[in-house]
């Protein structure tokens, strides 16, 4: 049996225009930009405090799907540093992508600031104890 270029020429056309179609959908897809302030969440061990402010927000540049940045849109805010094992003294904090719960195909461009200063002492608590 021999097959031949002309044989099932319709599913053919079928077939390409469906593959035409999703590489224009995929082609023309393009990733959208938001720009959001997160509030800044410091966890800290139960014998540590801050001695110094810090910022109340952090602003966040993120870049991705449409339906990705509706998500954040509608999601809480908070941008979460975790200084729970962090010992007493000056800390200067890089902040990361790590600090943020994103949706799949969203990716942080830029955060500001990028780092702060902290001085975290033992908790009067802890001084009492010891």
């Amino acid at each position: 049996m021999k097959l031949a270029l002309t044989d099932n020429l319709s599913y053919k056309f079928v077939a390409l225009g469906v593959a035409i179609i999703l590489w224009m959908s995929m082609m023309g897809r393009k990733d959208s930009t938001l720009v959001k302030d997160f509030e800044l969440q410091v966890l800290l061990g139960p014998n540590l405090e801050m001695e110094t402010s810090i910022p109340q927000l952090v602003k966040v540049e993120v870049v991705g799907p449409r339906v990705a940045l509706k998500k954040i849109n509608q999601m809480s805010p908070v941008f979460t540093v975790d200084l729970t094992s962090a010992r007493a003294g000056r800390q200067v904090i890089q902040l990361s992508r790590e600090g943020l719960n994103l949706p799949i195909g969203a990716r942080v461009l830029s955060l500001e600031p990028r780092e702060f200063m902290v001085v975290l002492r033992e908790s009067k608590a802890a001084r009492e104890a010891h």
